[in-house]
């Protein structure tokens, strides 16, 4: 695609987003294009992004830059590499502040609505976890103040809460005798069948018939039923043995995750969800490559897809 489509592709996934709101367009020096971009207008704090494309780029960059009070160095730097592999960041002390410029990409060879608002919503996250490490003393400070508050009002209600009266309980002697209860049993039931208690059942009335002679049954002889002749013995082939066969290769690592994290698919589709986010460090076994795609396997046997450049094995 040109780079006029591609922006035109994007404005229009923006544009059918209610949380997203398109801003101007900037000038950025050696860019095809370049434009503001609003997220999280339905909430209290949108957050707004750079989305632009180099001249001549094999890629879409969405940037945000933004500059924290105090020594953040190290805080923001720790929670850039908490991030997804997709989320970049150059730290830097400036001054008495810490300026932080956090990217994330997407290739034009996998570009699609799926993966570009994946990727505005892991910045415009990460953005928001950096406006949050400068305002962590007044959070505590407001937590301590509400600590107090609350011993107080414990303090208070122990000091204004009355002792409870407790009756003292009634000796037995003192109970008059007409008020105790008598237990009372259950009487039996009335015996079933109509009979009175006492009285015998009357006596069953028949009348005896009179004994039948034996007849002599005449004796049944048993039928024979002559059995066809055994076939002989015949041996049976000799099934084969199979063949054992040879163990499967071990598996050896030929390559780690980089720092900043591998996204990883399902299949060799940029338009596919993504299944898995790959720790930094993680040794993998690079089991076959297609352009610009590498399957990969990892020591308990997962594989997956990832993007073959970022570890330098892509065609």
């Amino acid at each position: 695609m040109t780079a006029d489509e591609v922006k035109q592709s994007i404005r229009n996934w923006c544009s059918s987003n209610d949380d997203l709101e398109i801003g101007s367009d900037r000038f950025e020096p050696s860019t095809d294009f370049a434009f503001t971009l609003r997220t999280g207008i339905q909430g209290t704090s949108p957050v707004e992004l750079l989305v632009l494309k180099g001249d001549s780029a094999d890629r879409v960059t969405i940037r945000r830059s933004e500059t924290l009070p105090g020594d953040s160095v190290d805080a923001a730097r720790k929670l850039i590499d908490s991030r997804p592999g997709s989320v970049t960041a150059a730290v830097e002390r400036s001054g008495l502040d810490t300026t932080v410029v956090a990217q994330s990409f997407v290739y034009l060879d996998g570009l699609s609505q799926h993966t570009f608002l994946q990727a505005v919503a892991e910045l415009s996250r990460t953005a928001t976890l950096l406006d949050g490490l400068g305002g962590a003393e007044t959070v505590t400070a407001a937590a301590e103040e509400e600590t107090k508050a609350s011993d107080a009002v414990g303090v208070a209600a122990v000091v204004v809460a009355e002792p409870v009266a407790t009756p003292e309980p009634t000796p037995a002697s003192s109970i008059p005798a007409a008020t105790v209860q008598q237990p009372s049993f259950p009487q039996p039931a009335a015996t079933p069948g109509g009979f009175p208690v006492g009285q015998p059942l009357p006596q069953p009335s028949f009348t005896p018939q009179p004994a039948q002679p034996l007849q002599p049954q005449p004796a049944v002889q048993p039928a024979y039923t002559p059995q066809p002749a055994q076939q002989p013995y015949q041996a049976q082939p000799v099934q084969p043995q199979p063949v054992p066969q040879p163990a499967a290769a071990q598996w050896v690592p030929s390559h780690t995750v980089p720092p900043q994290g591998l996204r990883a698919w399902g299949a060799p589709d940029p338009a596919g969800p993504v299944v898995a986010n790959l720790a930094p460090g993680l040794p993998i076994q690079v089991a076959e490559v297609r352009g610009a795609w590498a399957r990969v396997i990892c020591s308990n046997g997962w594989t997956g897809w990832i993007d073959g450049r970022i570890i330098g094995v892509a065609a």
